[in-house]
């Protein structure tokens, strides 16, 4: 993509109305259209792909001084950043999953109870059951992952198949989500998790699992102990991560 906008660039230093070396920015009051076309998408471009190196503040800079330029000038400078831009990797950004699930997992019972109050009664999403659950935590994890798989079949595990809650492909990471409820408790809760874990592990898309065990009414008698069993699960190659809430 880089070099295809220098090329581009290059092309219209070659256009015919382009004969002098100071032919105006501004004709008539307009930008030349193809120039405007193409700066702004080599902006875009090098801000999402060098975001944070000063060339990218240059370049902007020029774009937005271009009244006081001529427009050969201006070209030539553009195009003379992208050339130095060919010279660099872009700029790898680390996303940081585990904090994103985490902030989203922590801040979910406030989501949750914020839904309720909406103006004039209106209708909305009450968390009742497991499916509510999901739902919510659906549209929360697509504010940040643009691939949100669920219930995506599971190996299987001991002769049954099986459907996972979320699978996040692109960060290697399964969600499992449980509502406690009156017959859902401690004991039944950590047993369906144990056997969660088994079968996760076998999946090849998944190197890690996030268990949400949503419990609004503080159902659990000991919810630190539940997480600290089942996190104790963790390989060198699968990371268990429990988290009950509210707590």
């Amino acid at each position: 993509m880089l070099r295809e906008l220098i090329e581009e660039g290059h092309l219209l230093t070659q256009e015919p109305e382009i004969d002098a070396l100071y032919q105006p920015t501004w004709v008539n009051g307009n930008k030349h259209g193809d120039f405007l076309k193409w700066e702004m998408k080599a902006l875009l471009y090098i801000q999402q792909e060098y975001r944070g190196i000063p060339m990218v503040s240059e370049f902007k800079k020029i774009i937005d001084e271009d009244k006081k330029c001529c427009f050969l000038k201006t070209l030539f400078s553009l195009v003379g950043i992208l050339e130095a831009f060919e010279q660099l990797q872009p700029k790898t950004v680390n996303i940081d999953y585990d904090l994103i699930i985490r902030n989203i997992i922590e801040h979910f019972n406030a989501c949750a109870i914020q839904l309720k109050r909406r103006h004039a009664g209106r209708e909305t999403i009450i968390i009742q059951d497991e499916y509510d659950v999901q739902d919510l935590l659906h549209a929360l994890l697509k504010l940040h992952f643009s691939d949100v798989r669920p219930e995506e079949w599971t190996p299987s595990y001991a002769g049954n198949s099986n459907r996972m809650d979320f699978l996040l492909k692109e960060a290697h990471i399964a969600i499992e989500v449980k509502m406690t409820r009156d017959n859902l408790k401690d004991k039944e809760i950590g047993e369906q998790l144990i056997i969660d874990v088994a079968k996760y592990q076998q999946h090849p898309d998944v190197d890690a699992l996030y268990c949400f065990v949503y419990d609004p009414n503080a159902i659990l008698h000991n919810p630190v102990g539940l997480e600290n069993d089942l996190n104790k699960l963790s390989t060198d190659n699968f990371s268990v991560k429990v988290f009950v809430r509210p707590n």
